[in-house]
Protein backbone atom coordinates (compact mmCIF):
# COMPACT_ATOMS: atom_id res chain seq x y z
CA UNK A 1 0.00 0.00 0.00
CA UNK A 2 1.21 3.41 -0.86
CA UNK A 3 1.54 6.52 0.84
CA UNK A 4 -2.13 8.52 0.08
CA UNK A 5 -1.09 12.54 -1.01
CA UNK A 6 -2.29 14.52 1.56
CA UNK A 7 -4.82 17.04 0.61
CA UNK A 8 -4.28 20.68 -0.30
CA UNK A 9 -3.15 22.33 2.88
CA UNK A 10 -2.54 19.14 4.57
CA UNK A 11 -5.56 19.07 7.33
CA UNK A 12 -5.86 15.56 7.02
CA UNK A 13 -6.31 13.84 10.05
CA UNK A 14 -5.36 10.35 11.52
CA UNK A 15 -6.91 8.10 14.42
CA UNK A 16 -4.80 7.05 16.46
CA UNK A 17 -5.62 5.09 19.66
CA UNK A 18 -4.67 5.84 22.94
CA UNK A 19 -3.89 3.45 25.81
CA UNK A 20 -6.09 3.90 28.53
CA UNK A 21 -7.57 6.62 29.85
CA UNK A 22 -5.97 9.56 30.00
CA UNK A 23 -8.78 11.50 32.06
CA UNK A 24 -8.51 9.97 35.12
CA UNK A 25 -6.54 11.11 38.45
CA UNK A 26 -5.15 7.50 39.09
CA UNK A 27 -3.94 6.87 35.73
CA UNK A 28 -1.55 9.72 33.90
CA UNK A 29 0.99 9.74 31.16
CA UNK A 30 3.91 11.05 29.60
CA UNK A 31 3.73 11.57 25.79
CA UNK A 32 5.99 13.22 23.30
CA UNK A 33 4.53 13.85 20.06
CA UNK A 34 7.09 14.30 17.24
CA UNK A 35 6.81 15.79 13.64
CA UNK A 36 9.03 16.09 10.76
CA UNK A 37 8.65 17.38 7.39
CA UNK A 38 10.97 17.37 4.16
CA UNK A 39 10.36 20.87 2.87
CA UNK A 40 9.80 23.26 5.81
CA UNK A 41 8.90 27.13 5.05
CA UNK A 42 11.68 29.31 5.43
CA UNK A 43 12.03 30.10 9.24
CA UNK A 44 10.21 26.82 10.21
CA UNK A 45 11.69 24.55 11.37
CA UNK A 46 11.98 20.55 9.94
CA UNK A 47 11.73 19.16 13.30
CA UNK A 48 9.54 19.89 16.51
CA UNK A 49 8.45 17.96 19.56
CA UNK A 50 5.74 18.86 22.03
CA UNK A 51 5.77 16.92 25.33
CA UNK A 52 3.02 16.83 27.22
CA UNK A 53 2.31 15.31 30.87
CA UNK A 54 -1.44 14.27 31.15
CA UNK A 55 -3.72 17.73 29.94
CA UNK A 56 -0.54 19.83 29.86
CA UNK A 57 1.84 20.58 27.58
CA UNK A 58 5.75 20.98 29.29
CA UNK A 59 8.56 20.43 27.41
CA UNK A 60 8.83 22.36 23.26
CA UNK A 61 11.68 21.91 21.21
CA UNK A 62 12.94 22.14 17.49
CA UNK A 63 15.91 21.90 15.95
CA UNK A 64 16.18 25.57 15.00
CA UNK A 65 16.90 25.81 18.94
CA UNK A 66 17.89 22.68 19.13
CA UNK A 67 16.90 22.99 22.93
CA UNK A 68 14.29 20.93 25.00
CA UNK A 69 12.87 23.79 26.75
CA UNK A 70 10.36 23.70 29.67
CA UNK A 71 6.81 24.69 28.72
CA UNK A 72 3.76 26.82 30.57
CA UNK A 73 3.90 25.97 34.52
CA UNK A 74 6.68 23.63 34.21
CA UNK A 75 8.95 26.33 33.91
CA UNK A 76 8.66 26.69 37.45
CA UNK A 77 9.55 22.89 38.42
CA UNK A 78 12.13 22.33 40.26
CA UNK A 79 14.20 19.57 38.43
CA UNK A 80 17.80 18.41 38.62
CA UNK A 81 20.26 19.93 37.15
CA UNK A 82 21.26 17.64 34.08
CA UNK A 83 17.58 17.00 33.54
CA UNK A 84 16.81 18.98 30.61
CA UNK A 85 20.26 18.45 29.14
CA UNK A 86 19.20 14.36 29.09
CA UNK A 87 16.11 15.68 27.41
CA UNK A 88 18.08 17.57 24.69
CA UNK A 89 20.23 15.31 23.90
CA UNK A 90 17.62 12.24 23.19
CA UNK A 91 15.92 14.57 20.91
CA UNK A 92 18.45 15.78 18.87
CA UNK A 93 18.76 11.87 18.60
CA UNK A 94 15.18 11.67 17.39
CA UNK A 95 15.68 14.58 14.79
CA UNK A 96 18.62 12.41 13.22
CA UNK A 97 16.46 9.53 13.00
CA UNK A 98 13.28 10.97 11.81
CA UNK A 99 15.15 13.50 9.12
CA UNK A 100 17.70 10.44 7.88
CA UNK A 101 13.96 8.82 7.63
CA UNK A 102 12.28 11.55 5.53
CA UNK A 103 15.83 11.81 3.08
CA UNK A 104 15.53 7.90 2.41
CA UNK A 105 11.70 8.60 1.49
CA UNK A 106 12.48 12.40 -0.37
CA UNK A 107 12.87 10.70 -3.69
CA UNK A 108 9.42 9.75 -3.83
CA UNK A 109 7.63 13.52 -3.42
CA UNK A 110 7.09 15.59 0.27
CA UNK A 111 6.46 13.93 3.23
CA UNK A 112 5.39 14.07 6.74
CA UNK A 113 6.75 12.26 9.88
CA UNK A 114 5.15 12.02 13.15
CA UNK A 115 5.79 9.97 16.07
CA UNK A 116 3.94 9.70 19.18
CA UNK A 117 5.54 8.17 22.31
CA UNK A 118 5.66 8.12 25.69
CA UNK A 119 4.07 5.43 28.27
CA UNK A 120 0.96 5.39 30.68
CA UNK A 121 1.02 4.50 34.69
CA UNK A 122 -2.27 2.93 35.86
CA UNK A 123 -2.57 2.92 39.60
CA UNK A 124 -0.41 -0.16 40.54
CA UNK A 125 2.28 1.93 39.08
CA UNK A 126 2.33 -0.52 36.02
CA UNK A 127 3.61 1.11 33.03
CA UNK A 128 1.69 0.55 29.75
CA UNK A 129 4.20 2.06 25.95
CA UNK A 130 3.03 3.61 23.23
CA UNK A 131 5.32 4.23 20.23
CA UNK A 132 2.85 4.76 16.79
CA UNK A 133 3.95 6.20 14.12
CA UNK A 134 2.20 8.50 11.10
CA UNK A 135 3.87 9.29 7.66
CA UNK A 136 1.30 12.05 5.64
CA UNK A 137 -1.79 12.05 7.78
CA UNK A 138 -1.85 7.64 7.76
CA UNK A 139 -0.81 5.52 10.37
CA UNK A 140 2.02 3.46 8.97
CA UNK A 141 4.15 1.75 11.46
CA UNK A 142 4.46 0.75 15.37
CA UNK A 143 7.47 -0.05 17.90
CA UNK A 144 7.25 -2.83 19.49
CA UNK A 145 9.72 -2.96 22.88
CA UNK A 146 9.43 -5.93 23.71
CA UNK A 147 10.37 -7.70 20.07
CA UNK A 148 13.02 -4.30 19.55
CA UNK A 149 11.16 -3.81 16.36
CA UNK A 150 9.52 -1.58 13.85
CA UNK A 151 6.73 -2.84 11.78
CA UNK A 152 4.14 -1.86 9.31
CA UNK A 153 2.26 -3.11 5.83
CA UNK A 154 3.25 -0.16 3.98
CA UNK A 155 6.42 -0.72 1.66
CA UNK A 156 7.48 3.26 3.56
CA UNK A 157 7.19 1.15 6.99
CA UNK A 158 10.13 -1.29 5.55
CA UNK A 159 12.18 1.39 4.37
CA UNK A 160 12.04 3.57 7.85
CA UNK A 161 12.52 0.33 9.30
CA UNK A 162 15.17 -0.97 7.96
CA UNK A 163 16.81 2.45 8.05
CA UNK A 164 16.36 2.67 11.60
CA UNK A 165 17.59 -1.12 12.52
CA UNK A 166 20.94 0.10 10.79
CA UNK A 167 21.85 2.64 13.97
CA UNK A 168 23.64 0.48 16.10
CA UNK A 169 21.84 1.66 19.51
CA UNK A 170 18.42 2.90 18.08
CA UNK A 171 16.12 -0.33 18.90
CA UNK A 172 18.44 -0.05 22.59
CA UNK A 173 17.76 3.60 23.04
CA UNK A 174 13.75 3.11 21.86
CA UNK A 175 13.43 -0.06 24.65
CA UNK A 176 14.80 1.78 27.21
CA UNK A 177 13.27 4.73 26.60
CA UNK A 178 10.00 3.25 26.60
CA UNK A 179 10.08 0.52 29.86
CA UNK A 180 12.68 2.49 31.83
CA UNK A 181 13.11 5.76 31.16
CA UNK A 182 9.40 7.45 30.40
CA UNK A 183 7.85 5.72 33.23
CA UNK A 184 10.95 6.90 35.39
CA UNK A 185 10.52 10.16 33.66
CA UNK A 186 6.95 10.52 34.63
CA UNK A 187 7.43 9.64 38.05
CA UNK A 188 9.99 12.10 38.63
CA UNK A 189 7.55 14.64 37.27
CA UNK A 190 4.62 13.89 39.46
CA UNK A 191 7.45 13.75 42.71
CA UNK A 192 8.77 17.69 41.83
CA UNK A 193 6.15 19.16 40.22
CA UNK A 194 2.64 17.37 40.73
CA UNK A 195 1.69 20.70 42.34
CA UNK A 196 1.50 21.81 38.77
CA UNK A 197 -1.00 19.57 38.27
CA UNK A 198 -2.82 19.91 41.64
CA UNK A 199 -3.03 23.35 41.39
CA UNK A 200 -6.46 24.89 41.22
CA UNK A 201 -7.15 28.27 39.16
CA UNK A 202 -11.00 29.31 38.82
CA UNK A 203 -12.06 30.73 35.95
CA UNK A 204 -12.33 34.62 34.65
CA UNK A 205 -15.40 34.67 33.16
CA UNK A 206 -17.61 37.21 30.73
CA UNK A 207 -20.83 37.32 29.26
CA UNK A 208 -21.59 38.84 26.11
CA UNK A 209 -24.29 39.73 23.26
CA UNK A 210 -23.72 39.80 19.56
CA UNK A 211 -26.34 40.33 16.46
CA UNK A 212 -27.18 36.82 15.55
CA UNK A 213 -29.73 35.94 12.22
CA UNK A 214 -32.70 38.66 11.87
CA UNK A 215 -34.82 38.69 15.07
CA UNK A 216 -32.30 36.82 17.17
CA UNK A 217 -29.02 37.72 19.38
CA UNK A 218 -26.16 34.76 20.50
CA UNK A 219 -25.32 34.92 23.86
CA UNK A 220 -21.24 33.85 24.49
CA UNK A 221 -20.79 33.06 27.84
CA UNK A 222 -16.46 32.77 28.12
CA UNK A 223 -14.10 31.31 31.09
CA UNK A 224 -10.61 32.35 30.90
CA UNK A 225 -7.59 31.29 32.39
CA UNK A 226 -8.57 28.54 34.73
CA UNK A 227 -6.92 24.91 36.06
CA UNK A 228 -7.75 22.15 35.74
CA UNK A 229 -9.57 21.31 32.44
CA UNK A 230 -12.93 20.40 34.11
CA UNK A 231 -15.39 22.89 33.74
CA UNK A 232 -19.32 23.43 32.93
CA UNK A 233 -20.92 26.41 31.41
CA UNK A 234 -24.64 26.50 31.58
CA UNK A 235 -27.54 29.18 31.14
CA UNK A 236 -29.98 30.15 33.19
CA UNK A 237 -33.69 31.89 31.91
CA UNK A 238 -35.15 33.76 34.86
CA UNK A 239 -33.82 31.13 37.21
CA UNK A 240 -34.28 28.03 34.89
CA UNK A 241 -32.37 25.94 33.05
CA UNK A 242 -32.07 27.32 29.16
CA UNK A 243 -29.46 24.53 27.91
CA UNK A 244 -25.88 24.40 27.77
CA UNK A 245 -25.16 25.84 23.71
CA UNK A 246 -22.92 24.93 21.76
CA UNK A 247 -18.62 25.69 22.39
CA UNK A 248 -15.78 25.01 22.79
CA UNK A 249 -12.48 24.23 25.14
CA UNK A 250 -8.54 23.78 25.13
CA UNK A 251 -5.08 24.72 26.48
CA UNK A 252 -3.89 28.24 26.46
CA UNK A 253 -0.06 28.44 25.75
CA UNK A 254 0.43 29.12 29.93
CA UNK A 255 -0.25 25.67 31.51
CA UNK A 256 -4.27 27.54 32.03
CA UNK A 257 -7.79 26.79 29.86
CA UNK A 258 -10.09 28.65 28.17
CA UNK A 259 -13.46 27.83 27.53
CA UNK A 260 -16.88 28.98 25.69
CA UNK A 261 -20.51 28.30 24.71
CA UNK A 262 -22.67 30.51 22.98
CA UNK A 263 -26.43 30.10 23.33
CA UNK A 264 -28.74 31.84 20.20
CA UNK A 265 -31.53 33.85 21.85
CA UNK A 266 -34.70 36.34 20.99
CA UNK A 267 -34.04 39.67 20.63
CA UNK A 268 -34.68 41.85 23.57
CA UNK A 269 -34.70 38.90 25.91
CA UNK A 270 -31.14 39.02 26.27
CA UNK A 271 -30.56 40.14 29.83
CA UNK A 272 -33.09 37.30 30.69
CA UNK A 273 -30.42 35.15 30.74
CA UNK A 274 -26.95 34.42 32.68
CA UNK A 275 -24.68 31.71 32.99
CA UNK A 276 -23.48 29.37 35.44
CA UNK A 277 -20.11 28.45 36.02
CA UNK A 278 -18.87 24.96 37.98
CA UNK A 279 -15.35 24.35 38.53
CA UNK A 280 -12.93 23.14 40.87
CA UNK A 281 -11.75 26.27 41.67
CA UNK A 282 -14.75 27.74 42.97
CA UNK A 283 -16.65 26.62 46.14
CA UNK A 284 -19.92 26.73 44.75
CA UNK A 285 -21.40 27.56 41.02
CA UNK A 286 -20.84 31.03 39.78
CA UNK A 287 -23.33 32.90 38.15
CA UNK A 288 -22.75 35.87 35.50
CA UNK A 289 -24.62 38.53 34.31
CA UNK A 290 -24.66 40.06 31.04
CA UNK A 291 -21.69 42.34 30.01
CA UNK A 292 -21.13 42.78 33.70
CA UNK A 293 -18.92 40.91 36.12
CA UNK A 294 -19.32 37.78 38.13
CA UNK A 295 -21.76 39.30 41.17
CA UNK A 296 -20.41 36.78 43.39
CA UNK A 297 -18.60 36.96 47.48
CA UNK A 298 -18.02 33.49 47.18
CA UNK A 299 -14.05 32.83 47.79
CA UNK A 300 -12.28 30.48 45.75
CA UNK A 301 -9.93 28.09 46.26
CA UNK A 302 -6.27 27.86 44.55
CA UNK A 303 -3.19 28.33 43.92
CA UNK A 304 -2.56 31.85 42.20
CA UNK A 305 0.58 31.68 39.54
CA UNK A 306 1.49 34.51 37.30
CA UNK A 307 3.02 32.74 34.35
CA UNK A 308 4.82 34.24 31.76
CA UNK A 309 3.58 34.26 28.15
CA UNK A 310 5.73 31.61 26.02
CA UNK A 311 5.42 30.08 22.47
CA UNK A 312 1.74 28.59 21.49
CA UNK A 313 0.92 25.13 21.16
CA UNK A 314 2.72 23.22 18.75
CA UNK A 315 0.96 22.28 15.55
CA UNK A 316 -1.47 19.85 16.41
CA UNK A 317 -0.97 20.14 20.06
CA UNK A 318 -4.64 21.22 21.35
CA UNK A 319 -6.13 18.92 19.15
CA UNK A 320 -3.79 16.05 20.74
CA UNK A 321 -4.85 17.35 24.29
CA UNK A 322 -8.59 17.51 23.22
CA UNK A 323 -8.96 13.87 22.03
CA UNK A 324 -7.08 12.54 24.96
CA UNK A 325 -9.05 14.57 27.37
CA UNK A 326 -12.27 12.83 25.92
CA UNK A 327 -10.90 9.73 25.27
CA UNK A 328 -11.41 9.85 21.49
CA UNK A 329 -8.44 8.99 18.73
CA UNK A 330 -6.04 11.21 18.84
CA UNK A 331 -5.57 13.77 15.76
CA UNK A 332 -2.73 13.36 13.37
CA UNK A 333 -2.47 16.71 11.35
CA UNK A 334 -0.43 16.31 8.23
CA UNK A 335 0.54 18.98 5.77
CA UNK A 336 2.56 18.96 3.02
CA UNK A 337 6.61 20.00 3.35
CA UNK A 338 5.90 22.45 0.24
CA UNK A 339 2.46 23.48 1.53
CA UNK A 340 2.77 27.42 1.43
CA UNK A 341 2.24 28.83 5.02
CA UNK A 342 3.64 28.16 8.40
CA UNK A 343 3.98 24.72 9.67
CA UNK A 344 4.06 26.06 13.34
CA UNK A 345 1.66 28.75 15.00
CA UNK A 346 3.51 32.02 15.19
CA UNK A 347 4.50 33.15 19.19
CA UNK A 348 1.39 33.67 21.05
CA UNK A 349 -0.30 34.30 23.90
CA UNK A 350 -3.17 32.84 25.79
CA UNK A 351 -6.94 33.18 24.58
CA UNK A 352 -7.91 36.78 25.65
CA UNK A 353 -10.96 38.07 26.59
CA UNK A 354 -11.62 39.46 22.62
CA UNK A 355 -11.00 35.99 21.40
CA UNK A 356 -15.05 35.16 20.89
CA UNK A 357 -15.19 38.27 18.36
CA UNK A 358 -13.28 36.19 16.01
CA UNK A 359 -15.81 33.26 15.97
CA UNK A 360 -18.78 33.05 13.20
CA UNK A 361 -22.42 33.81 14.13
CA UNK A 362 -24.35 31.16 15.14
CA UNK A 363 -27.28 30.58 12.85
Amino acid sequence: MGVPWPLPWGLRLLLLLLPGTLGTASQLSLLYHLAAVTAPADGTPSFWVSGWLGPQQYLSYDNLRAQAEPYGAWVWENQVAWYWEKETTDLRNKEKLFLEALRTLEEGGSYTLQGLLGCELGPDNSSVPTAKFALNGEEFMSFDPKLGNWSGDWPEALTISAKWTQQAEAVRTETTFLLSSCPQRLLGHLERGRGNLEWKEPPSMRLRARPGSPGFSVLTCSAFSFYPPELQLRFLRNGLAAGSGEGDHGPNGDGSFYAWSSLTVKSGDEHLYRCLVQHAGLLQPLTVDLESPAKSSVPVVGIVISIMLLMAAAAGGALLWRRMRKELPVFWVSRRGDDVGALLPTPGRPQDSNFQDALPAAT
